[in-house]
């Protein structure tokens, strides 16, 4: 076949669709890059980052290459189902383009950067997750409904057929993912818990700060080890949450936190507050001037009162104040050593008495 046999407009857009797939290949890296919002989530020093771009890459060069065999066969056979194929496979790609582009100005626009101890992260509100859903769902079906165009389905019967599967389909699984997206899109709304908040799971005894609350996934980063815990949002709505950091957040204000302790009758509380308090006090006196002293606030506060009697032992309250609850589990391992240190000097024990004595 000549290519004057070859109509001028076939010719025209596949120039265009193999220009853009050049330029889509070459640049395949920096338009991930510019489009995803992981790092504005994330950061580029998280290897998430790298690992979530590194799988679109991958998607984009997967329909470049496809494209690139299936060009030279159809400009040479001019067969019509490839033309087709070809100019679908462009729309996915153009739409997965476009698509991450308006997410990305969606999680600018509704988002907001915060710092938590030196770091900066991206705090979303339930806007973001919402507005984010709702323009993924209309270029998804968007794109299907080229696609049909494309592919000469598009007549009344066969469009419905097509609106009828996907619908289905989203039908069928809605239970998988509907929850999730429900719930998250309510943690955000209802703005009990927070990007950047310290909780503590009771179920489990956790302690841990939210990194991220995704349509998807709540990331929390164990305040004791470091390492990352991650929970579906409906199941996450269904555990008891305790959240250090109401009214706190990002103001700045100190936090109290409470220490039980358990005494025999035989000691009174003057004896009590002379170990916790000395031991407090020694122990703000050897961090002047360390690092250690920003764990606790610059109002030094801390208290001792009785909380309850107990049937074997009287139970008192040990309250002081930190800077913040990022700090609790250092705060308290640095007071325990004291407070250790001064029940042998004093020759008190904290620990419960013997229900059975000799």
């Amino acid at each position: 076949m000549s290519l004057d046999q070859i109509p001028e407009f076939i010719m025209t857009f596949n120039f265009f669709v193999l220009v853009v797939n050049i330029l889509i290949l070459i640049f395949a890296k920096k338009i991930v890059s510019s489009l995803d919002t992981s790092d504005l989530e994330w950061k580029e020093d998280d290897l998430n980052y790298e690992v979530n771009n590194k799988k679109k890459v991958k998607f984009l060069n997967f329909i470049n290459i496809i494209i690139f065999i299936a060009y030279p066969i159809t400009f040479y056979t001019q067969i019509e189902f490839l033309n087709n194929f070809i100019t679908v496979l462009f729309v996915i790609m153009i739409f997965f383009i476009a698509n991450s582009w308006f997410i990305r100005k969606i999680v600018m626009f509704y988002g907001q950067e915060i710092e938590i101890e030196g770091q900066i992260y991206w705090k979303k509100w339930y806007k973001t997750n919402m507005f984010s859903l709702l323009i993924s769902i209309f270029m998804f079906i968007l794109a299907i409904l080229v696609c049909l165009q494309v592919l000469d389905l598009n007549t009344l019967f066969q469009t419905w057929w097509a609106i009828a599967g996907i619908l289905a389909f989203i039908g069928f699984t809605a239970p998988v993912w509907a929850p999730d997206m429900v719930a998250s899109i309510t943690i955000l709304h209802n703005n009990r818990v927070q990007v950047g908040n310290v909780v503590k799971i009771r179920e489990r005894e956790k302690l841990a700060w939210i990194r991220s609350i995704s349509l998807t996934e709540i990331k929390l980063i164990d305040l004791v080890y470091g390492h990352p815990i991650l929970i579906r949002p409906s199941k996450f709505r269904d555990l008891e949450i305790e959240n250090l950091s109401m009214w706190v957040a990002w103001k700045k204000k100190d936090i109290i936190q409470l220490m039980k302790i358990k005494v025999d009758y035989s000691l009174t509380i003057e004896e009590v507050e002379k170990v916790c308090l000395w031991a407090f006090d020694e122990m703000i006196s050897d961090i002047e001037g360390k690092i250690e002293r920003k764990f606790f606030s610059d109002n030094i506060h801390r208290n001792i009162e009785i909380l309850d009697f107990g049937d074997h032992a009287v139970i008192y309250n040990f309250s002081y104040k930190l800077s913040t609850p990022f700090y609790i589990p250092q705060a308290n391992d640095l007071l325990n050593r004291y407070l250790q240190k001064h029940q042998k000097k004093n020759n008190i024990d904290f620990s419960t008495p013997y229900l059975i004595k000799s």
